[in-house]
């Protein structure tokens, strides 16, 4: 929300009501108040909160300390259900609110298989339609088509594998000081860190282990 000052609160919890309050350290007009509770309760800076559709009544103060009551669930974008309070008088509101982040986006038209290249923006949360984003320092590829501009998120992409299926690779066992290596292929792409599927050319067995950064297959505990 453009032009709001910043504005400090005190929270505390109210475990019989299961509700949380947030008091302003000093006057705030009520678009002010609501959006440091709402950006203290989310852990997000004020200026990344938007309130939207805020009707107040002809009686509510333009500014005062005003006492805000959030409900005790986790704060999403949409309607949100909000009291002011202050000198024993209190007001039920139902603004909008809406949060903004840095978040990735497709710098061109990317088609299905292709490398993506990102950037940053700052853009609306609800661009996510609630799927989770991606890691921008890591390496992805498109599941679908992306337009330049759009938003990418955990469904929209998949990381490019460190080596593809069918690569080979180096089993190994390890017991204390005991190695053990064979031939093996992967079953399928494989992440640096991450459990893959690995054929034992060896032995021809299948197994599990961990993909190693110097193209090892690690098995069991190592």
């Amino acid at each position: 929300m453009n032009g709001v000052r910043p504005t400090s609160v005190i929270l505390y919890a109210c475990s019989a009501l299961g509700i949380a309050f947030a008091v302003p350290a000093y006057a705030a007009t009520p678009a002010e108040a609501i959006v440091a509770a709402v950006a203290a309760r989310a852990e997000k800076s004020p200026a990344d909160v938007e309130i939207s559709g805020l009707t107040l009544p002809a009686d509510i103060p333009a500014d005062a300390a005003f006492e805000v009551t959030l409900p005790s669930y986790a704060i999403h974008t949409g309607s949100l259900a909000v009291k002011l309070s202050v000198g024993g008088a209190s007001w039920s509101l139902r603004p909008q609110v809406g949060f903004w982040a840095q978040l990735p986006v497709a710098v061109g038209e990317t088609k299905p298989g292709e490398a993506l290249v990102l950037r940053i923006e700052r853009r609306r949360e609800a661009e996510l339609h609630g799927a989770e984003s991606i890691d921008p320092s890591l390496t992805w590829r498109a599941t679908g088509t992306l337009h330049a501009g759009q938003v990418v998120t955990a469904g929209r992409a998949e990381r490019v594998p460190d080596i593809e299926i069918g690569r080979d690779v180096t089993v190994v066992v390890r017991r204390g000081a005991i190695e053990l290596r064979a031939p093996g292929r992967l079953l399928a792409d494989g992440l640096y860190g991450a459990p893959v599927a690995v054929l034992n050319l060896a032995t021809k067995a299948q197994q599990h282990g961990t993909l190693q950064a110097d193209g090892t297959v690690l098995l069991g505990g190592g």
